[in-house]
Order: structure tokens, then sequence, then C-alpha cells
């Protein structure tokens, strides 16, 4: 399904990606990456073979592309926009995995504008890193910031609304919430009693409500590793 939003790139794409300036970038990244030479296209090609209906590339090839494309990012600006323009029909498919009712979202379009800018935010912070599943790293780093903005969308109704069943499971006291709480004992834990990096793991997943998995997927660590870090942390936290 389209919206404004979406229009809009695919109009921008049209135009910005048969231009002189497009061939250009395409052409100094298939220098760098052999699996984007083999392609011998543009720009605008090189992103209609990434599309899921099309045939000239198997899902193992499209993926190594996209990481090709991200690890020579910085190679052209162009090329972070070429990612975004490949990566928008799973921008689309996200829409069906996150409840929009339940978000900060008025309408669709809203919910693709945010989409979009967290995808060109992790893009050009992940520009230059080498991400063998790139594209699922992406949209999963884009999944997992909606999820937060859903998740801090409903604390807030559900104290609005005093629905106690809805409210966080972390004790609460007057003046700060269980959240802000344990944000508060984490930042004076951290480098003391924690090392820096557990203490992350345990806001993540309790302060920010993310789950281990998505944490694991955003840092590239094994799910388990974060779970007895995480039991650490809380063991250390609690020690008198």
């Amino acid at each position: 399904m389209d919206s404004p939003t979406i229009r809009r790139l695919r109009n921008d794409w049209q135009a910005l990606g048969t231009t002189p300036a497009s061939g250009d970038a395409c052409h100094r990244l298939a220098l760098c990456e052999p699996v984007v030479e083999r392609l011998e296209a543009q720009t605008a090609e090189v992103v209609d073979a990434l599309s899921p209906s099309s045939d000239r590339l198997s899902r193992n090839e499209a993926a190594a592309v996209i990481a090709a494309m991200l690890r020579s990012a910085q190679l052209d600006p162009l090329i972070p926009r070429a990612i975004l323009q490949a990566l928008i029909p799973g921008v689309l498919a996200l829409s069906r995995r996150v409840d929009i009712a339940q978000g900060p979202w008025c309408a669709l379009d809203a919910f693709y504008a945010d989409a979009i800018s967290a995808l060109w935010e992790l893009t050009t912070s992940w520009a230059g890193t080498d991400r063998p599943y790139a594209a699922g790293d992406l949209l999963s780093g884009v999944r997992t910031r909606l999820r937060t903005l859903l998740l801090s969308e409903r604390r807030h109704r559900s104290r609005q609304g005093g629905d106690p069943d809805a409210l966080d499971n972390l004790t609460a006291s007057i003046g700060s919430t269980g959240e802000e709480l344990l944000a508060a004992a984490l930042d004076d834990a951290a480098g003391n009693r924690l090392k820096v990096a557990d203490a992350a793991v345990l806001y993540a997943t309790r302060v920010v409500g993310l789950s281990v998995a998505e944490v694991a997927d955003l840092a590239g660590l094994p799910a388990g590793h974060l779970r007895r870090r995480r039991r650490y942390a809380i063991n250390r936290l609690v020690a008198r």
C-alpha cells in the first residue's frame, strides 16, 4: 500500500536514479564491489534488480548486493539513497507487523514517515560497516525503533487512563516512574558496580522495552550471551 511519503520517494528516485551523477556513483561502487560490477547496471537498474518482483537476482544474491552497497556507502551520497529505495518493500511490509493503531501515528503515512526516517538514520550510521545480512539488519533496526515508539505510546496511554494492568511491572514511587528509578540506578551503577555494557543490556530490556532478541540483533551478539549478562547485571544491581 502506497502513501504520500512512499510516492514522493519513488517519484524522486525516478528522476534521481537515472542522472549522470547516479551513473558515476554506480561506477565507483562497481570498482570496489564485484557483486555490483557483475550486474553491469546503472544505479536505478541495480535497485530494480533488488526488487522482490524481479527475477534477476536470487534472495541470497540480492542480500549480497545490499551488503556490498552498505559496506561502500561512504563512496557517494547516492549509495545510501539507493539502499533506502531498495528497502521500501521491506518498509511497507513492516506495517503488517506493527499494531499501528496502538502507536503514536495518526495515519499510515505518519508510520511510513517514521520508518523511512529510522531507515535513513541507520543506513547513514552503519555506512562503511560489513554486515552480511545488511537488509535484514536494517529492517530489524527500523522495526525495533518503531516498536519502541509503540511501547512508549502504550505506556503513556495507560498512565493517562489509570489502567494498572497495563502499567509497567516495575515498582513506581511518587514523582518517578519505575523506569526512571531503574534508569537512575543503572546510571549510578554503570562503571562502578556494573560494566557499562551490562548496564546497557538491562536498560534496553527493562527501560526501553526491547526484547533480548531485538537487542541481540542490534548489537550483533548472541541472545544467550546477552541473557547471561543481563542476569549478572541484575544480581550486581541488587547486591548490597
